[in-house]
């Protein structure tokens, strides 16, 4: 499905929703049950659209065996959460009309709790206790790694059974309850980087299944707004790629030098000329800078010339100038209008993020971009022949 087609099916499930809640008529609701270790304190039913976490939506009082019978109502489906005194939850996914009971142990209310008359309340804790378990594990033996860098591949053997069955029970979960509001459960346990889009069917699925609920809406509002964001962001990544396609012929650049002397790009026609985006402050692109300064000392009168355009800002000439100096580019063709990345050559070349370097021929068109330590090594040498 394209980004059009996915934007235009969450543009209708936000207004589905939005008319379903319109129509929705709330109703009471009913909670009782017994909770092992709160005895004569209060339990709190908490939700994150009324109220947040410092208001509770409604309060009770447990007795001296830690029972206790809530009544009160709402208007709208959603999902909710009983506090105990000791600051422990459980998630409640509720409907207008609901009766439900839940009997629990106060020291770990999300792993020693059951819930009836409430399946989807169920399934949604049985699935974030896997996700709990996981989460300790994965955080344990990174922080292991983390201390002990040498044990990483032992660490990772250990650790990569433990993840692949952990998101077979995810995918088999999702699978099994796609009509269920406790998908929402799952939504945390996606890296939305990698799997954007089947975070986006969980969505969905929750839309259609859970559309009234102000948090499922939330949540469909943002896939949508974060979706156009990545349209761009392709869009842009796109016409990058495009312009940077080997062959092309780069912009020009007419910049003023250190001492103020307006040159150009085009000057250094009939070299092979490395177009280097950096800055002084730019730690990377300083780790980077022995690599060129190698390679321009041994191609340089073989014809490779570098051309070092500095993001510095306004104020950070000096700067500018010492770090020439410090590490070591000889080369005459340091230019820059300390306007960061404001500057025109930045913007023509789509530059947002340093180092960011173009390799170019003696034509002024591109032949690789991003080359760096061996791969500019590697290059060069396939260029001049040694």
């Amino acid at each position: 499905m394209c980004f059009k087609q996915v934007n235009l099916l969450l543009t209708f499930l936000i207004t589905l929703t939005g008319f379903a809640q319109s129509e929705q008529k709330g109703g009471p609701i009913h909670i009782e049950g017994l909770i092992v270790g709160a005895e004569n304190q209060t339990v709190e039913l908490l939700n994150k659209n009324i109220g947040g976490w410092q208001n509770a939506y409604y309060t009770a009082k447990t007795d001296e065996k830690g029972q206790f019978s809530l009544d009160t109502a709402i208007s709208v489906e959603d999902y909710f959460f009983l506090k105990t005194a000791n600051g422990q939850m459980v998630n409640l996914v509720l409907r207008p009309g609901d009766s439900l009971r839940v009997y629990g142990d106060a020291r770990d209310l999300l792993g020693m709790t059951n819930v009836l008359g409430s399946e989807d309340s169920d399934l949604l804790n049985v699935y974030l206790r896997e996700f709990r378990s996981f989460k300790e594990a994965k955080d344990s033996l990174t922080l292991i790694a983390r201390k002990n860098p040498e044990l990483t591949d032992q660490v990772n053997s250990f650790f990569n059974p433990i993840a692949q069955n952990f998101y077979t029970y995810r995918n088999t979960f999702i699978n099994e309850n796609k009509r269920s509001p406790a998908l929402v459960g799952t939504l945390n346990s996606f890296d939305q980087q990698k799997e954007w889009s089947t975070y986006k069917q969980v969505v969905a699925m929750l839309s259609l299944s859970f559309g009234q609920s102000p948090t499922v809406q939330g949540i469909t509002a943002y896939v949508a707004k974060k979706d156009g964001q990545m349209t761009a962001q392709a869009d842009a990544a796109a016409k990058k790629a495009a312009m940077f396609k080997p062959g092309t012929e780069v912009k020009d650049i007419v910049m003023p030098d250190t001492s103020g002397t307006i040159i150009k790009l085009s000057d250094l026609r009939g070299k092979v000329v490395l177009i280097d985006f950096w800055a002084s402050w730019c730690k990377p692109c300083r780790r980077e800078n022995p690599n060129v300064v190698k390679a321009y000392e041994k191609y340089n009168e073989d014809g490779f010339e570098v051309f070092s355009v500095s993001l510095d800002k306004k104020g950070f000439k000096s700067r500018w100038i010492a770090a020439i100096e410090q590490d070591g580019l000889v080369w005459p063709y340091h230019v820059s209008t300390m306007e960061g990345f404001s500057t025109q050559a930045a913007r023509d070349y789509a530059v947002n993020s340093i180092p960011f370097t173009v390799l170019i021929d003696a034509e002024g068109k591109v032949i690789a971009t991003n080359l760096r330590g061996p791969r500019l090594e590697e290059e060069l040498q396939r260029i001049f022949g040694h």
